[in-house]
């Protein structure tokens, strides 16, 4: 007995549909779970962690990223330090993205020529732009905590913009230079003939395969990656707790700059908000990480 035509095709719905969701189940399965199938505890730990001994150099560079990362993470609290402390009550959402497009734009103009800069005038040296750009970033955190008008951010924001696009060229740049570094110290200095499988350079100097060189820099670098999320969410971790402890705001409470709302802890425009003081111990800190990423 022939079933009906709609029928027919329903079912051959559903069995295309089940298709499917097989497909995505092995899609998922592939990229998750075969990978590591075969790995012991001891290897997935290994694939997440930098060995100092091998890798000193690039730990460190990972272990500044870090701190700078939750340096910038203070970004997580402009929202509310501009509608607290500089008083932008009216639309503080466009104040704040306006601060973000003007250090976005800020760091893309001066990313690009310290880049060349280092390259070219000083022989390839990062770590005194490292320097530089961590001390300007501190210096900026403090200078936040003296603003008391838009404009005033804006010119902050934009030189904070920029030590961020130096920071984080030399940074990459670095990171890539470790990496380099640390894959070629089993370079071969001889005198005599080289085997075929190695590649001759100037000064006798000879390379193992290029692939023995490189190999876990993919991985290093995945880790390196990594540091951008552990830095962002520590960050307002402990930024949080500091803007509630030292900005919870007191009963009848004259301690935000230009006086205290009448209303406790609701502002004019009804809205929460924090004092001073707790702004001051984020910035601080934000101070502190850029120098400790130095």
């Amino acid at each position: 007995m022939k079933l009906p035509k709609n029928k027919k095709s329903n079912n051959i719905d559903k069995q295309q549909t089940k298709k499917e969701h097989v497909s995505l189940f092995d899609i998922l399965r592939l990229l998750l779970y075969i990978p590591i199938q075969n790995m012991s505890s001891s290897e997935i730990r290994a694939a997440y962690t930098i060995n100092p001994a091998t890798h000193h150099d690039f730990l460190i560079v990972t272990i500044s990223r870090t701190f700078y990362y939750m340096a910038i993470s203070n970004q997580s609290f402009f929202l509310y330090f501009v509608h607290d402390v500089i008083r932008q009550h009216s639309h503080p959402e466009a104040a704040v993205s306006k601060l973000a497009i003007v250090g976005q734009m800020a760091g893309a103009i001066t990313c690009y020529p310290v880049g060349v800069f280092s390259d070219y005038c000083c022989h390839g040296r990062r770590r005194p732009f490292v320097y530089f750009a961590c001390v300007i970033l501190a210096l900026g955190n403090i200078a936040l905590l003296f603003c008391r008008d838009m404009k005033q951010m804006i010119i902050v924001c934009g030189v904070l913009g920029g030590a961020n696009g130096i920071y984080l060229t030399m940074d990459t740049s670095l990171a890539v230079d470790t990496l380099d570094l640390e894959g070629n110290e089993d370079k071969v200095k001889t005198d005599g003939k080289v085997d075929e499988s190695e590649h001759e350079i100037e000064g006798g100097e000879v390379f193992d395969d290029k692939k023995e060189n490189n190999s876990g820099a993919a991985q290093l670098l995945g880790v390196w990656g990594v540091a951008d999320f552990i830095g962002s969410a520590l960050g307002p971790l402990v930024g949080g707790p500091l803007l509630y402890i030292f900005g919870t705001v007191p009963p009848g409470s004259n301690s935000v700059i230009g006086g205290s709302y009448d209303g406790g802890e609701e502002s004019e425009d009804g809205g929460n908000w924090y004092t001073f003081q707790g702004y001051e111990a984020i910035m601080i800190m934000s101070a502190i990480y850029s120098l400790s990423s130095a």
